[in-house]
């Protein structure tokens, strides 16, 4: 069987037109069963919109989307990763923890965070030493690991120097 040039060019321009005709039906039918790469859950669907970004205490971002009247949610994104998602409706605020860091998700779309923090313990006093003038050096090790000293006077002024002669800091 012989393939003539005008048999070739007929054939092509037959599957070009099939495809330009089938495709864009097949691709609306795709892309209704799931949402794009990317897209959650709270953005797929037509009532949600995109609200603003915030920046929470530990440097997480939090993207929060108006869902409907009085409805937010949001998507807490850690290190490019979804740790959680908060959804604050019926005028009632979101809570939400993760290592560490509170955040709330208030129902008027306003987000606020704050991190888990114990109180620092004060150092230890590694020596205290009673001088003849009346005077008492406290040695203790520093947060930073640096030794440091504090001269009192018992119901007065105590001075804290580092160990170069540095005044650190000075109580009355």
């Amino acid at each position: 069987m012989r393939v003539t040039r005008r048999s070739v060019r007929t054939a092509a321009v037959a599957t070009g037109a099939a495809a330009a005709l089938l495709l864009p039906a097949a691709g609306a039918a795709f892309a209704a069963e799931a949402p794009a790469p990317g897209e959650t859950a709270a953005t797929a669907g037509d009532q949600s919109v995109f609200w603003r970004n915030v920046d929470l205490a530990d440097g997480s971002l939090a993207k929060v989307y108006q869902d409907g009247p009085g409805r937010f949610s949001a998507d807490v994104y850690a290190g490019g990763s979804l740790i959680d998602t908060l959804v604050s409706e019926g005028g009632k605020a979101a809570y939400g923890e993760n290592n560490g860091l509170h955040v709330v998700l208030r129902p008027d779309g306003t987000v606020s965070s704050w991190p888990d923090k114990a109180p620092a313990p004060k150092p230890a006093p590694t020596k205290v030493v009673k001088l003849p003038d009346g005077h008492i050096a406290t040695f203790f090790a520093g947060k930073d690991g640096r030794p440091y000293v504090t001269l009192s006077v018992p119901g007065d002024t105590s001075w804290t120097y580092d160990f170069h002669g540095t005044l650190v800091s000075q109580h009355r």
